[in-house]
């Protein structure tokens, strides 16, 4: 059975992009779809997850060739970027800076704790930086790690929808939002519409993770 769980994960992703493409609903996510059935698979047959993991994990590993991948899209948007790299800058970092803030806010306010508030703090964050910053901030880095995977599934399901419902049809300012708001899984997801949109999201991946990893360890222990 071990040795079926990367054809297994695998085969189950390529189902539910064939189902999603087949079908165009966007809520059809085959990442969220294989993570249901996954998890489902794992619970009801008793299979813990570093089992699972040891036969599977490796494709953890692609993830970062995968991220170094995203830079193809921004190479051939290479001289737009240059020319409007200033403006962008400023919008990443005002989008960092409210993300933060009014997390850690909000979280106060519903009656998290102090420790649980800087965990969701970096939460728009690629989960590698994201635990690092959870760390120094004195975070739970595994609740940090679901809060990421949590906001990059709706942000990848939904995102593209409000964005249109909201009257943004600017590819650049899509693949702004999707980078900023939903890192990775946001970025791949509005990368399929478009060179333009993959390339302007994978800068705002950069860049809102970096103004992140600057901003929290300065703003979460003043608001917590």
């Amino acid at each position: 059975m071990n040795f079926f769980y990367l054809p297994l994960t695998i085969g189950l992703f390529v189902a539910a992009r064939a189902l999603q493409q087949r079908l165009a609903i966007s809520w059809l996510n085959p990442v969220l779809i294989t993570l249901v059935i996954l998890v489902a698979a794992l619970l009801s047959l008793d299979i813990s997850f570093s089992d699972y993991n040891q036969y599977s994990g490796w494709l953890t590993q692609l993830l970062e060739p995968a991220v170094v991948a995203l830079g193809v899209p921004l190479y051939k948007q290479l001289n737009d970027i240059k020319r409007e790299l200033p403006q962008i800058m400023v919008i990443i970092l005002l989008s960092a800076l409210i993300a933060i803030i009014s997390t850690v806010l909000v979280a106060l306010a519903v009656g998290a704790s102090s420790t649980i508030a800087a965990s969701l703090a970096p939460k728009s964050v690629t989960t590698p930086i994201a635990v690092l910053i959870s760390d120094q901030v004195s975070g739970e880095a595994a609740l940090t790690a679901i809060a990421v995977l949590f906001t990059g599934l709706v942000g990848a399901v939904i995102g593209s929808p409000v964005l249109k419902l909201c009257g943004v049809h600017s590819t650049k300012a899509q693949g702004i939002a999707m980078g900023t708001a939903c890192h990775a899984l946001g970025t791949a997801r509005i990368a399929e519409e478009g060179h333009q949109q993959g390339a302007y999201g994978a800068l705002a991946l950069v860049l809102s993770a970096t103004f992140s990893a600057m901003l929290c360890p300065i703003l979460v222990p003043l608001l917590a």
